[in-house]
């Protein structure tokens, strides 16, 4: 489910991004990837020179939807099953050019113009060795960083900043069909005088 939410918005900015750089290269500018790997700060990833690369910097638990009830009415029965865990995604988008500056923060800014346009998407995951099937909403926002958080973001990274935007996506949910008990519903309480 995280890799199919990933590739979606991947695979939508990779649209976007030839289109307004009218380029028929089929080669992908956006990759998923680990940018620590990236030849450009250190990594043995050559391949990676001259793309925007998408890399999942962190997950954070959603605790306000934490509180939903662990049963359900479906079909006029009780079911009961563990609610949904809902992620935030902290996707950084990193533009590397070690040939040209000046492309890198071209490609920067049309990932900016994307989600600025963009700012929802939606899709139905499918995953049958897991039973799962349910429509998804993801939703990018911007995330600002301080100073110090971006010392210790490209830190852990490999040392080298380069041009780059990281963005919340948010509510990413996951949840397995797996049912817990089942039961009929209570429609009427009898008391024994």
């Amino acid at each position: 489910m995280l890799f199919d939410a990933l590739k979606l918005v991947q695979t939508s900015l990779q649209a976007y991004i030839a289109e307004a750089e009218a380029t028929t290269q089929t080669q992908e500018i956006v990759q998923l990837d680990n940018i620590a790997l990236a030849s450009v700060l250190g990594g043995d990833r050559d391949n990676l020179d001259g793309q925007v690369v998408m890399s999942l910097v962190n997950l954070q638990e959603e605790t306000t939807l934490k509180n939903k009830p662990h049963y359900r009415q479906e079909n006029g029965k009780t079911v009961y099953k563990n609610p949904p865990v809902s992620l935030n995604l902290y996707v950084l988008f990193s533009s590397l050019d070690s040939r040209n500056y000046e492309t890198s923060l071209k490609r920067l800014s049309r990932i900016i113009e994307f989600f600025q346009w963009r700012k929802e998407f939606s899709y139905s995951s499918i995953s049958p060795e897991l039973n799962i099937s349910q429509d998804i909403i993801l939703r990018l926002d911007l995330y600002t960083l301080t100073f110090e958080q971006l010392n210790h973001l490209w830190g852990a990274l490999g040392g080298k900043q380069v041009p780059f935007v990281l963005y919340r996506m948010r509510l990413v949910t996951l949840e397995a069909d797996k049912r817990q008990a089942e039961g009929e519903e209570i429609t009427e309480i009898l008391i024994n005088e």
